[in-house]
């Protein structure tokens, strides 16, 4: 017979049942876990890319993508940031106005958001 196609991570049960129960993207959750990111920090860093893969379009979703920001990141936005974020990420525009502030900041939690791989 040859390897299980089941790998070890170090979860108990409730917690794997947690993430798949709970993930916004059960998939990509375990494989941080099994990289060793905290459980608490894959669910947060899987919770921020989730909802950042789609521009929001409510001002619940906008302001669930800021709380996420904020946790991730652990820093606000300002308003001028979401005008750049959404022009960057969503509205798919060939010149893209570069504010070194904000790239700096975005780099930064860039940094300290996969500091863990």
């Amino acid at each position: 017979m040859t390897d299980s196609p089941l790998q070890q991570i170090n979860l108990l049960d409730t917690d794997y049942a947690d993430i798949l129960a709970h993930s916004s993207d059960p998939s990509f959750e375990l494989q941080l876990v099994r990289f060793g990111v905290d459980a608490a920090e894959a669910r947060t860093k899987t919770n921020f890319l989730t909802l950042v893969w789609q521009k929001p379009e409510t001002p619940e979703q906008w302001a669930t993508l800021t709380e996420a920001w904020e946790v991730a990141c652990e820093y606000e936005l300002t308003v001028e940031d979401f005008r750049l974020l959404a022009e960057f990420l969503w509205e798919n525009q060939d010149s893209v106005e570069v504010d070194i502030d904000l790239t700096f900041r975005t780099l930064y939690c860039h940094n300290r958001f996969f500091r863990n791989f």
